[in-house]
């Protein structure tokens, strides 16, 4: 019995949803580093010194790490889900057949 995969846009829709949920959890890992270490920054300086060790104080330093895990996690799924949708789009340009999860 052939394994029956969901349609290629269909993953590609839940590989970029999945990596804005993961960049809403960055921005609520931030928002909530940002309240409880007091710090004074903007949140846009803050979401850029997530990136730089220590820039929080050593006793924030396992959200840091966890809002940057967050972040990079998320932004893996966006380009696997526009790579697969690009896929789409030029094959409905140069009228070919993806190999997957057409259904054919």
């Amino acid at each position: 019995m052939p394994i029956k995969f969901p349609p290629l846009a269909d993953i590609a829709t839940a590989f970029v949803f999945v990596g804005l949920l993961f960049f809403l959890r960055f921005i609520l890992a931030v928002r909530r580093l940002r309240g409880e270490s007091r710090q004074a920054e903007p949140f846009l300086a803050a979401m850029a010194h997530v990136r730089i060790a220590g820039s929080f104080g050593d006793e924030y330093e396992p959200e840091r790490r966890h809002a940057l895990r967050q972040i990079y996690i998320g932004v893996v799924f966006w380009v696997v889900g526009f790579a697969l949708l690009f896929w789409i789009l030029m094959a409905h340009l140069f009228e070919f057949t993806p190999p997957i999860g057409t259904g054919a």
